[in-house]
């Protein structure tokens, strides 16, 4: 063999062994899961006392009892679907142990008791039965729970009622500091954190708040005096971007629970916060340079990042109260991958179930099989309001809507099914009037390409460097 010959064969093999290598690096399927769990308590500290007490002893009450009860179904249905990253929605914040919430932002890496007791005791005890079969215990070894505006102190009327006192009155609805919280969970390691809880809303260009496009009282500029538009913020609870390192590479976890677009008035002031909410990520994953977080910095996501945004958005894309749509903003944003609908069987079924108490769900345009709520059937009937949504350079490979069918709607929904896990609407017997949440776990498989090891990288600039010079050398 020649010398040119072979040194292009040693070239070529160089190259085609970094070629090689890079295409055997097998894509990532990551699990993202969102569930509004209903873990708030109606009393400061009740999630605490619940979860710190998984076996009901002491001789504690009914109610009690069912609460516990209540949290071990939720902790089963998410070994059932067994994320590697989720969000939970309605979850009470607390301050190492101390029940309540602050305006100074979490910091990264912070776990609440209350989401370390969730883990210990019932994410990581099997749960099921003979009927549905057992789980095995599901451990997330990253968790960050944010703080959050919900119960925190105005100062202000807000409600115009006269008094300033309650939950209305709160920069985000809730009877104590802390109630509606969130806290996420992760198998992958949580490398940053932004939080956006003190962001003010008239600081959004456009908002809703001071450029209202509404007429006359209901106008919000009107409803709320100069000095309140000056002091609310944003986020009823809080917007949080987590970034996780997923084989090699940072996926922006994005996470929010808008305000419910009602309870209130002609005034609207729910639903077009709720609106702005959802706008709010929109324009952060666009890059908006108005944006700045808790922490100091300015701006949206980097142009190309990869992101998953999850959470109960209180909106469903076609019924329901949302105002001018809100979540569309999303759903028909170019970054956004809209490709695949999660859906359940158990949706559909429920949208005509005997069990209802109204017709709402007959009049809706939506597809019952993508609904994740079931609310009220006399208004507003089920709907689709809880999503993850990845970003649209990253491709999707299945999801799913955790709603069972029931097997027998004329039964009592206590024989051992997975049906018994979510039930039926307004069960009086249980805590909640659900075994576990009027809203259902939602999640996507999200194929996450690997970003090839540096190793892999020098032996590829290396052979295509002996190329360029064998090419010169060829030359001359």
């Amino acid at each position: 063999m020649t010398k040119p010959l072979f040194q292009n064969t040693l070239i070529s093999m160089a190259v085609f062994a970094a070629l090689a290598a890079s295409a055997g690096a097998q894509a990532e399927s990551v699990r993202f899961a969102t569930f509004n769990a209903s873990l708030n308590r109606d009393a400061s500290g009740d999630l605490l006392s619940d979860l710190a007490n998984p076996l009901a002893t002491g001789g504690v009450s009914a109610t009690i009892a069912n609460r516990i009860q209540q949290a071990h179904n939720v902790a089963e249905i998410i070994q059932r679907v067994n994320p590697d990253v989720l969000l939970v929605n309605e979850f009470d914040y607390d301050q190492n142990g101390m029940a309540g919430s602050s305006s100074v932002p979490s910091a990264a890496g912070y776990s609440s008791q209350a989401a370390k007791l969730f883990q210990d005791n019932y994410l990581s005890a099997s749960h099921g039965n003979a009927v549905r079969g057992t789980t095995s215990g599901v451990n997330f070894a990253y968790r960050y729970t944010p703080t959050t505006n919900t119960g925190l102190a105005s100062g202000f009327d807000l409600d115009n009622n006269g008094a300033v006192a309650g939950g209305n009155d709160a920069f985000g609805f809730g009877n104590f500091a802390g109630q509606y919280g969130f806290t996420i969970y992760s198998k992958y390691e949580i490398v940053n954190v932004r939080t956006f809880q003190n962001f003010l809303w008239k600081d959004m260009p456009n908002n809703l708040l001071t450029n209202d496009p509404t007429a006359g009282a209901n106008n919000l500029s009107n409803y709320y005096s100069p000095d309140e538009q000056a002091a609310l913020r944003l986020s009823s609870k809080n917007h949080v971007d987590v970034t996780l390192k997923v084989d090699g590479q940072e996926v922006h976890f994005l996470t929010a629970h808008p305000t419910p677009p009602t309870f209130d008035g002609a005034e609207d002031k729910n639903g077009k916060r709720n609106y702005d909410e959802i706008r709010f990520l929109k324009d952060y994953i666009e890059g908006a340079d108005y944006i700045y977080d808790d922490q100091g910095a300015t701006g949206g996501l980097d142009a190309g990042a990869k992101f998953v945004i999850a959470g109960d958005y209180n909106a469903d894309p076609s019924d329901g109260d949302s105002y001018a749509s809100a979540i569309n903003q999303l759903l028909n944003a170019t970054l956004v991958n809209t490709q695949f609908t999660p859906e359940s069987a158990g949706g559909t079924q429920a949208a005509t179930d005997p069990h209802n108490n109204g017709t709402a769900n007959a009049s809706h345009v939506g597809d019952p099989k993508f609904d994740t709520a079931d609310f009220s059937d006399s208004a507003p009937g089920n709907l689709r309001v809880d999503y993850v949504l990845p970003s649209a350079n990253m491709n999707i490979e299945g999801g799913g809507v955790f709603w069972p069918v029931d097997s027998n709607q004329t039964d009592t929904n206590n024989t051992g099914e997975l049906f018994d896990l979510v039930g039926t609407f307004r069960n009086q017997n249980l805590y909640a009037n659900l075994p576990s949440s009027d809203h259902k776990a939602v999640w996507l498989d999200v194929e996450i390409a690997p970003v090839p090891e540096p190793e892999t990288y020098a032996m590829l600039l290396a052979g295509l460097g002996m190329v360029g010079f064998a090419a010169r050398r060829a030359r001359h």
